[in-house]
Order: structure tokens, then C-alpha cells, then sequence
């Protein structure tokens, strides 16, 4: 079966400072739902992500469960200002402090039920704080009584690098052993004060397998540093899924459910190979809602690339376009809550995450490819993920975002194991030789409708508004109950 397995830690090195929380709560209270907030907070990021030219057009992964409940076990420490900027930008000031730390408590109990022999999926917290710091009592209970955390004690100041190596063996043991020497040397100074660290491991097969056998070279176009073409390994299967079209955002979405159905994946595909930008700026915890909604089990011929991502990004810069900003400061920011002795301040938000996505295990039932006829033809959706997409890993139940990704580069592709019928089928390359010179009527038969947008816009514009077929010779309409797609057989001689 197809693996997915995840590596996510949040990181907090604080110098001065964690408190509890005492802000209005009169203002603006509404109904609503934190699991919601914590949705939101996942997709905000990705619109400044998006808008950070360092980061716009490349490879993203990360999760939002992981950083809020990190800022939650900041938020209990914090006071203030400093607890009012993280209450406003996670959109919790119309909620007791206490709802929210219950919240991620039962959120995180309701993840951890979803673990059976096929998926795994943990969460683990960790307060270390120097040897000689006074954490308040109150702290002390709630973030044990909250999120399961113990404070460690160690010697940060005379003992930073034996400080440092116990980080790294917890990490390492609470991310199945696949994270090691997560904090480098240098990381840990006599200066630090608290380490506060989020880690989340995920691993789980898909409900419905992908076939190895199947799997095949493939074109990708790129983005980012001028569009280039890549040649990947692109996964194949034609199943049952939860599928919809949306025309209003010009967007194609497919739920793949991993074993034990209550954690899935959702693909977002744009229908214009540079349409990413547009999609990443729109989506919204009510936009993703309504496609969860809007899904019909239906036969879709399923292709998405294997792909793999690494991400160890600072987040200050990007918590301080959210307005969280005094907490980074020192003289400013109002912990107190964590200790009423020391000030201290977070110096550091580092966050890893880690995705990788590929064939393993036992191969699964799955239905043949799409086979066409002449004139009796069956045809399914086509779900063809050969430019850039973004995906999010939601637990069902809660509807809790636990991961948001972008793809941008998958892997190249391996050499080797790969079927002798994809080398039948043109190749991205061969297009714009023959679609150079292209008209309306005469288009070279191409096998996805973005590379009829791509190389030959007129014929796409004619063919858009019904449901076509584009061949050598001419286009031919076909009646409206085919569903839209650019056949990858040929149906006509």
C-alpha cells in the first residue's frame, strides 16, 4: 500500500518568559468553533507563505495542530498584551482561556483514538526549563493537567550541550526514530531558559492502495524560477473516490482516506498549471468545509506523483505578520504566568515537518485503467496532478487540519520499475513541437485539458463550452452528459 509518514516538531527556546492568560473577554463574543480557529490560523499562514517571495513557488509542508498547540502552551504562560496578540491572532478572544486549552486536550485525545494496526498517529509535548527556574504552581498544574506536559529540569547554563543531546534523544524517540540531531550544535546556549517542544508522527496507508505496477515516468510542470518541465513517478488508480469539480474556483478536489477512514487527505488541484497562487489566497476552513460537503462518491481515474518534503523554517517573522509580536521581545514581553521571577521572552520558533509519500506493502484490489471504445465508450473523471497542487491531512471527526502541503518539485522520478504501456503515451516534450503552430480546428490529440490550455488556447476556448473531444483532424462535440474531459485514448481513427 501507499505509506504517508510525517515527522513534525515545533520548537520554542524562550529566554524570558510564559504566562497565563487575562484579557477581555466581553469583547466581540460570538458561538463558534476553536477547532475552526486553529483551521483558519493553518490557512492564514499559507496566504503569507504564499506572498513571501523566499518562500512563494516552492515545496511547503507543515502542520497547524502542531504550531497551535505549541502557542497554546505559550498562550497558558502569557499575560497581558503579550496573551491579548496571541488571543486575536488565533481568533480566541471570544472564547474563555479555559475552553481552548479543553479543546486541544479533547482534540488531542480524539487523535490519538484514531491509532489501529495500519496508521499511526502521535502527539507528544515537552516543557524543559532550567534547573533554577520559578515556574509558577499554576503553570505547572495546567500544562500537565492540559497537555500531558512535565517540566524537565536541566542545566542549561553549565550543562547547554548535555541540555541539547536530551532534547535531541526525546525527539528522536517520539518521532519513530526518524527525526535525529534535531537541535544542532550551537542551538542551546548558557542563556536559555525553557525548550518547549511539539512533536507529531504520522504514518498510515491508504483506504484504497496504489498499484507499484502501475506507476510510470510522467511530465510536471513546475513553478516558481520560470516553468519548467520535470520527469516524475506518477501513481496511478482508478477507484471509487470522494471527488468534486469546483467551476467557481476553477478547481478539481479528491479525498483519499487512509486505512481506518477517519484521517484523509484531501488533493486540491488547480485546473491552470500556474493556479496555485489564486487557490492558496482563497482557501478557508468554510471554503474546505464546503467541499467536504460537496464530494460525490464517484469512478475517478486517480494520478498524483510520489513526492517528498523536508521544511525547518523560523516562524517568527511569520507569527509577527499575524501580530504576535511582543512575545519575541525582551523587556516586553509578559509571561509571567510560566514565571513570576524570571522575564523571559521566546527567542526562537522553529518548526520541522517531514512528508513522504510513496508505494509500500501489500498490493490492493483497484480497477483497471479507463478502456474506450470506438463508439461505446465509459469514461471517469480523470484526476491528473502533473503541475502544482496543494494537500491537507484532515482528522474527519473533528475536522481538525493536522497538516497543510504544497507540491511544487515532487521527487524526480527512479529509474526502473515502471510498466512497458506508459512509454506508449506522448510525452509533455512532444507537445509544443506539434501544437507550435496550432489553430482552432487542428490540434495534435494531447491527453489532459491543461495541455490543450497550455500549447493551443484558442482550441481550448471552443472546446470549453461543451464537453469535446480533440483528435488529428478536427473537434468533435460530444453529447453534454460526458463529463469534460480530454480523452487519453484516441476514440476516433
Amino acid at each position: 500500500m501507499v505509506s504517508t509518514a510525517f515527522y513534525v516538531l515545533f520548537l520554542l527556546l524562550l529566554l524570558n518568559g510564559l504566562n497565563s492568560v487575562n484579557f477581555d473577554q466581553n469583547e466581540g463574543k460570538h458561538e463558534g468553533n476553536i477547532i475552526e480557529t486553529i483551521n483558519d490560523f493553518g490557512f492564514d499562514l499559507l496566504k503569507i507563505f504564499d506572498q513571501d517571495k523566499e518562500m512563494k513557488g516552492i515545496n511547503l509542508f507543515y502542520s497547524p495542530t502542531s504550531i497551535a498547540v505549541a502557542l497554546a502552551m505559550v498562550f497558558l504562560g502569557s499575560r497581558g498584551n503579550t496573551a491579548d496578540e496571541i488571543a486575536k491572532a488565533m481568533k480566541w478572544y471570544v472564547y474563555e482561556s479555559e475552553d481552548v486549552h479543553l479543546t486541544l486536550k479533547s482534540l488531542m485525545e480524539a487523535i490519538a483514538e484514531s491509532e489501529h494496526a495500519n496508521l499511526e498517529l502521535k502527539i507528544a509535548n515537552r516543557l524543559w526549563g532550567h534547573e533554577y527556574l520559578h515556574e509558577t504552581a499554576e503553570y505547572k498544574e495546567s500544562i500537565l493537567a492540559f497537555y500531558n506536559t512535565p517540566i524537565a529540569k536541566v542545566d542549561f547554563k553549565e550543562g547547554s550541550e548535555r541540555a541539547r543531546e536530551e532534547i535531541n534523544q526525546w525527539v528522536e524517540k517520539n518521532t519513530g526514530r526518524k527525526i535525529k540531531d534535531f537541535l544542532p550544535p550551537g542551538s542551546v546556549t548558557e542563556d536559555t531558559r525553557v525548550a518547549l517542544i511539539n512533536a507529531i508522527y504520522f504514518q498510515g496507508t491508504w483506504l484504497h492502495a496504489f498499484d507499484r505496477e502501475k506507476t510510470h515516468h510522467a511530465p510536471f510542470h513546475t513553478v516558481g524560477d520560470g516553468e519548467r518541465v520535470l520527469e516524475v513517478s506518477m501513481m496511478t488508480k482508478t477507484s471509487r473516490q470522494s471527488y468534486h469539480v469546483d467551476e467557481e474556483h476553477n478547481c478539481q478536489i479528491l479525498e483519499l482516506p487512509y486505512d481506518g477512514d477517519d484521517i484523509s487527505m484531501l488533493i486540491v488541484l488547480p485546473n491552470d498549471i500556474l493556479g496555485i497562487s489564486s487557490i492558496e489566497q482563497l482557501i478557508n476552513t468554510e471554503l474546505m468545509e464546503k467541499w467536504i460537503m460537496s464530494f460525490v462518491k464517484t469512478t475517478v481515474k486517480v494520478s498524483i506523483p510520489r513526492f517528498i518534503l523536508s521544511q525547518h523554517f523560523e516562524l517568527k517573522k511569520t507569527l509577527s505578520k499575524l501580530g504576535i509580536s511582543d512575545v519575541f521581545e525582551a523587556g516586553i514581553a509578559d509571561l509571567s504566568g510560566l514565571s513570576s521571577v524570571e522575564s523571559l521572552y521566546v527567542s526562537h520558533v522553529i518548526h520541522k515537518a517531514q512528508v513522504h509519500v510513496n508505494e509500500k506493502g501489500t498490493e490492493a484490489a483497484a480497477a483497471s485503467g479507463v478502456i474506450m471504445q470506438k463508439r461505446s465508450v465509459e469514461m471517469y473523471p480523470e484526476f491528473y496532478a502533473d503541475h502544482p497542487f496543494l494537500f491537507i491531512i484532515y482528522h474527519k471527526s473533528t475536522r481538525a487540519v493536522l497538516f497543510i502541503g504544497r507540491v511544487t518539485r515532487p521527487e524526480i522520478a527512479e529509474q526502473g520499475h515502471f510498466t512497458a504501456e506508459t512509454k506508449e503515451k506522448p510525452n509533455t516534450r512532444h507537445y509544443s513541437d506539434e501544437l507550435e503552430a496550432c489553430d482552432p480546428i487542428s490540434v495534435f490529440h494531447v491527453s489532459r485539458p491543461s495541455e490543450v490550455a497550455r500549447y493551443c488556447p484558442s482550441a481550448m476556448r471552443e472546446c470549453r463550452e461543451s464537453a469535446c473531444l480533440l483528435t488529428t483532424k478536427k473537434l468533435v462535440t460530444l453529447p453534454t452528459f460526458i463529463p469534460r474531459q480530454i480523452l487519453e485514448k484516441d476514440v476516433f481513427q
